[in-house]
């Protein structure tokens, strides 16, 4: 063989290897480093392993986004449901009601509320009979269905003027916590500056019996409200209140309110006023969107759905002081013609009320 010739047959050989390592390492692809190299799928096997280390533990990837406000981030408290829409958490939303069924409703259950406030006559406990079975069957539905109970006290069955003393008042809270120990948060009396309860008569009793349902539940035993105030902006009303201030113990109080007035004729001024006079929290211990009340409120549907919006987007907003609301009530009962802002109808159904009520709560936790 001529030399020519071998150096022609070893430069063929040369650029053979070259073209074949040039298709293994992928350079004619244009993919964009989407797909592995072929040099990195046909990765060699047959070569000696490496000294095996310990790989080094991956740091957990930082979610993307703004952080939550401290407050949206807290740990839920009883299972709480809250109102949509507030930064860091609305207040706390329950349901004001006296019926045992109510708390047996899949309907209920199903919005999550764990927070639900009852009347009870101050003697009733003592006075037995049909009334008391009633109760019973109440609180035992809130054992059984994991319900908190809100108790406020109030008038007699006996009689609207029959104001007790103080004496007779710590007895019927004593027989009241010694039957339904599971209650763990009350109110003084309800509408206790209201005429139709005999507490407006005496601003410093309710005081009173505020300071004794206050060291029955000491050493963290319950939580007490003072009262469930009304505001209606008389001169009456905010004499008491100024009555009952005094006479209460100092320290922090929560205020318990009765906003009727304001949520249904859609403002915010008695309760601001009422803001003024007072400090500490406040509990909206039950307020309704009305559909009629008596002679002066009308039947409609409309306007109970137009006030069930402003107290659940407008009103809620009026203080951060308004840690809850109680919203009263389920279902509407049959035969009542002096007062009803139900949620569901006397039938059952649900009303505009109740779907704006479910779709502004969501639960936390």
């Amino acid at each position: 063989m001529s030399r020519r010739t071998i150096i022609l047959a070893a430069l063929a050989a040369v650029l053979l290897c070259g073209g074949a390592a040039f298709a293994l390492t992928g350079g004619g692809d244009d993919d964009g480093g989407s797909e592995p190299t072929r040099t990195q799928a046909l990765a060699p096997t047959d070569t000696a392993p490496k000294a095996e280390t310990r790989p080094k533990p991956e740091k957990r990837a930082k979610p993307h986004g703004p952080r939550k406000p401290r407050a949206e981030r807290r740990k839920p408290v009883d299972g709480d449901v809250r109102l949509n829409g507030f930064r860091g958490g609305g207040p706390l939303v329950g349901l004001a009601d006296n019926r045992p069924e109510t708390l047996r409703d899949p309907r209920f259950g199903a919005t999550g509320i764990k927070h639900v406030r009852i009347t009870v006559p101050y003697d009733d406990v003592a006075l037995g009979g049909k009334r008391r079975a009633i109760q019973d069957a109440f609180f035992a539905n809130a054992r059984q269905q994991g319900v908190k109970p809100l108790v406020s006290f109030y008038r007699s069955s006996r009689g609207i003027r029959i104001l007790p003393s103080e004496a007779q008042f710590r007895r019927h809270v004593r027989l009241f916590r010694a039957r339904y120990p599971q209650v763990k948060y009350f109110s003084t009396w309800n509408e206790a500056n209201f005429r139709s309860q005999p507490t407006s008569r005496d601003p410093a009793r309710t005081a009173a019996f505020y300071r004794i349902l206050r060291d029955e539940c000491s050493g963290g035993r319950c939580t007490v409200v003072t009262c469930d105030f009304r505001p209606d902006g008389t001169a009456k009303s905010a004499a008491w209140l100024e009555t009952f201030k005094r006479g209460i113990a100092p320290g922090r109080h929560i205020w318990g309110l009765a906003p009727y007035v304001d949520v249904n004729r859609r403002s915010t001024a008695l309760t601001r006023d009422f803001l003024r006079r007072t400090s500490g929290p406040v509990w909206a211990n039950e307020v309704g969107a009305l559909n009629f009340f008596g002679k002066g409120v009308r039947p409609s549907i409309r306007r109970q759905d137009r006030v069930m919006a402003y107290l659940l987007n407008d009103y809620a907003r009026v203080s951060p002081r308004l840690e809850r609301i109680y919203v009263y009530h389920w279902r509407a009962a049959a035969g009542n013609t002096l007062f009803d802002s139900a949620l569901l109808d006397v039938a059952g159904r649900p009303r505009p009320a109740y779907h704006r009520f479910v779709a502004a709560i969501r639960k936390r936790g």
